[in-house]
């Protein structure tokens, strides 16, 4: 777009001169001939725009205009040149390709450059206008920081929302909490160019304050859970819970009405008084930090921890409290279920091995002790010079019996996916290890027997966590009922809540949970929403299903 864009200027300059014919007023040739240069250099990007070629000088693209409309307003008519107007492409283009330093840098440069150019082009003619030759820089200057000010903000808003969208993204279960954790401060790090990234949870087990920390430099793999001295939990987590603080220390550049820091009360969305504001102050010397950002963690109503950005200069300013807000939303939720994944994977494995421990005690162990016996019986006859051959051929058909039962028991080790499971009671106990950890009321019922697989059971089980977490997250449900039935060719689930805010309040805005469908769809079925006047919302997933 922005080639495009430049080749439509090039080729209006051509138009300009042709129509006014005053335009330019001295070295006509020379002027058309550079026009037609511009015009021709602008068609070759637009070119190498649409073959999307990386030939294509994006980083100094915009000097290079500066520099042909210097040469074209020499050419013409000074300071008093029509063209001085496409100085502000170049700044738009700097602006919102690189951002507000960039875009004040080419304001500068042309400012000044306009007015050298122009006087020594212009100085002495007849057409000579101080006036305007005075006002065009002031032009300049002053549209020029209000543009590069405007792409720096668009920038910054992009570059927002990007962060947003990876940190939704970098989290898997598989990696742990630790990772997961790492992987957030990295991102928030690079993006503010900060010196140290820290996260102390205090909803350990045992209520045992932890602290994840990453500083320049630390590669984020290598961020995991640290025990923190008392004293210094009861530092980091000094400030109330509904508080969010930025502090600026001595950036070079601030207002004289401007402290440079902002404390906010989060529950009332509104700045607080100085106390939190020299508090932020007080903390920041005794943390040796020089400015800092720090917002509360919550997770359904609950804080649940800290969050700190720590930089040597002031780059932090009140927007950074919202972004900061933004992400705790996004990840303390992500965190939650890795550790709910985590315990249940746990439990599973431990439920494993003690089936497994029966399972070898009852097939392994017993036959060997049974062989145990019969050996021992043997050599005692051979020791009194009985005749033992009866008994060992039985021996020896024990054990060939014996070996067929060990090798159908690793038979069934390696293929357990097409087995059927109880997949009911999985369910209630996964409901229940769900309910025991938040506090909620979980019920599960089925009208009839529902045998699946292992591997149906694992998506169905993995529908029912996703609609829990939906459920968790989003509501503030007391309840949630769960229900199994068969309909003809299919396998009915339903995840029912009471949502105390939907009762009596505003109506929520219509929405589909985006997992759930997609594993509905990838199982060949359907997954529809459905709300009541009392304040129960129903999840309703159908599936096609043949019993094993």
């Amino acid at each position: 777009m922005i080639c495009l864009m430049r080749l439509i200027l090039a080729l209006s300059a051509l138009l300009i001169i042709y129509i006014d014919p005053s335009e330019p007023d001295r070295f006509v040739a020379v002027t058309y001939g550079a026009l037609v240069v511009y015009s021709l250099y602008s068609a070759a990007l637009y070119y190498l725009s649409v073959r999307r070629s990386r030939l294509l000088p994006n980083r100094i693209a915009h000097w290079v205009d500066v520099g042909c409309f210097l040469v074209i307003i020499a050419l013409s008519s000074g300071t008093n040149s029509v063209f001085f107007f496409f100085f502000f492409f170049a700044i738009l283009v700097a602006s919102f390709r690189r951002g507000f330093t960039a875009g004040l840098r080419v304001t500068l440069c042309s400012a000044l450059l306009f007015t050298v150019v122009g006087l020594a082009a212009s100085l002495g003619g007849p057409d000579f206008e101080l006036n305007r030759f005075l006002l065009r820089p002031i032009y300049l200057l002053v549209l020029g920081y209000m543009m590069a000010y405007w792409g720096g903000r668009e920038i910054r808003l992009k570059r927002r929302l990007s962060l947003l969208k990876e940190i939704t993204t970098l989290s898997n279960p598989r990696f742990g909490v630790s990772q997961t954790v790492g992987s957030m401060l990295g991102q928030l790090q690079a993006f503010y160019d900060a010196d140290d990234c820290s996260l102390v949870l205090t909803d350990r087990p045992h209520n045992e304050p932890s602290l994840f920390r990453l500083s320049r430099g630390q590669p984020p793999e290598s961020v995991h859970a640290e025990r923190i001295p008392p004293g210094l939990a009861q530092l980091l987590l000094s400030l109330p819970d509904d508080i969010a603080i930025v502090h600026q220390g001595r950036p070079r550049f601030r207002s004289f009405r401007d402290s440079g820091d902002y404390a906010f009360d989060l529950a009332g969305k509104e700045g607080r008084s100085a106390r939190w504001r020299k508090a932020g102050a007080s903390l920041a010397a005794k943390l040796g930090m020089e400015s800092f950002v720090s917002a509360p963690l919550h997770y359904r109503g609950k804080a649940v921890g800290r969050l700190y950005l720590a930089a040597r200069r002031g780059v932090f300013d009140d927007s950074d409290i919202d972004l900061l807000m933004q992400v705790v939303e996004q990840i303390m939720p992500v965190i939650h279920n890795i550790r709910l994944l985590a315990r249940l994977a746990s439990n599973a494995a431990e439920q494993e091995r003690q089936r497994l421990a029966r399972d070898i005690h009852d097939s392994v162990i017993q036959p060997y002790i049974g062989l145990q016996y019969k050996l021992a019986a043997i050599r005692n006859k051979v020791a009194a010079g009985g005749d033992v051959a009866d008994e060992i051929e039985r021996l020896f058909q024990m054990t060939v019996n014996e070996v067929t039962g060990l090798r159908g028991f690793v038979r069934g080790l390696k293929s357990d996916d097409g087995r059927e499971v109880n997949f009911l009671a999985a369910v209630r106990r996964f409901a229940a290890q769900f309910a025991d950890n938040y506090d909620l009321d979980v019920r599960v019922e089925s009208e009839g027997e529902i045998n699946v697989n292992a591997r149906l059971a694992a998506e169905l089980i993995q529908i029912v966590h996703e609609g829990l977490s939906n459920v968790m997250r989003h509501t503030e449900a007391a309840s949630i009922k769960i229900t199994f039935e068969r309909a003809g060719p299919s396998l009915r689930l339903r995840i029912e809540n009471d949502d105390a805010r939907a009762e009596g309040g505003a109506a929520r805005a219509p929405f589909t949970p985006g997992s759930i469908t997609e594993r509905a769809e990838e199982l060949g079925g359907h997954v529809r929403v459905e709300r009541s006047c009392h304040g129960h919302t129903t999840v309703h997933v159908e599936i096609p299903f043949s019993p094993e």
